[in-house]
């Protein structure tokens, strides 16, 4: 066959249009086939046209499931969860309105076998401009921060056995803030439904995989949710800096100022550092 000769698809039997064969394990199928895959499922290329159809199938059949599909709570920021708490099952959609109509696939909860959140740290350094106009650090050294939530959710499925998505579309600045808190909350209310456990975070797992300032932390009971040093701004979880080694500041939480912005680490600062603005 040659690589200009016409394909059809082994599914529906159509005619498949140029730049939209689908390769299988053993023949051929086309994207229109391939848009009622479960959106979970991974392994296309290594999976024969007899199980795509059997796939489909079982796709036919969540969709009429899904018509007597009542959720009873939802759930979520980006991606969200509805949850049939009576029927005991669940489905994930990042859409808001039309998320039936994406055909999300049913999820029961004896199904699930474990459910882990990872935050991802991103850790910027705050520069000024000296008289010459190059970017210099301050003393000590402050930064901004950035987190995402990402969730991972471990199933027993014939046609897939993972779950990963981001769950928040906006990133919180800071631990504590409402944002962050916000998504916290959701990993509680969804773990506590759905496995019946309390949602946790190791802050022992706190890898630096790029060797840099973004940070990563397997989360899967409730977090500390960490300081930051007033002396070099490092964020730590136990009752000393692990950068510079000072200890823990009793009950101090950053803040913001409210004139800039700008976080303040040092509980004993009265002005802002940034732009002079009387903070006590």
């Amino acid at each position: 066959m040659g690589l200009f000769d016409k394909k059809y698809c082994d599914i529906c039997g159509k005619e498949i249009g140029f730049l939209g064969n689908r390769k299988l394990d053993d023949g051929n199928m086309c994207k229109n086939c391939a848009s009622k895959l479960s959106h979970w499922f991974t392994g296309r290329k290594r999976t024969s046209v007899e199980a795509i159809k059997e796939q489909l199938a079982y796709r036919e059949e969540n969709a009429v499931q899904l018509k007597t599909f009542n959720p009873t709570k939802i759930i979520g920021d980006y991606y969200k969860f509805y949850i049939d708490e009576p029927k005991k099952c669940f489905v994930v959609s990042s859409l808001s309105t039309k998320w039936r109509e994406s055909n999300p696939d049913i999820i029961r909860f004896e199904d699930v076998r474990d459910m882990k959140v990872t935050i991802r740290e991103d850790k910027d350094e705050i520069y000024y401009k000296d008289a010459e106009g190059k970017n210099v650090s301050y003393d000590p050294k402050r930064y901004e921060y950035e987190y995402d939530f990402h969730m991972h959710i471990d199933v027993n499925h014939k046609y897939f056995d993972d779950m990963d998505f981001k769950l928040n579309s906006d990133q919180p600045e800071n631990p504590g803030d409402g944002k962050y808190m916000e998504l916290v909350d959701i990993c509680r209310q969804v773990m506590k439904i759905i496995l019946n456990r309390e949602y946790y975070d190791d802050r022992s797992s706190f890898e630096n995989p790029n060797g840099g300032n973004d940070g990563v932390y397997s989360s899967g009971t409730v977090l500390d949710e960490g300081w930051y040093c007033p002396k070099c701004g490092n964020r730590n979880s136990g009752n000393f800096c692990v950068k510079c080694g000072a200890p823990r500041p009793a009950d101090f939480e950053p803040f913001f100022c409210s004139r800039c912005g700008e976080k303040i680490s040092d509980p004993d600062a009265l002005f802002c550092p940034k732009c002079g603005n009387k903070l006590k």
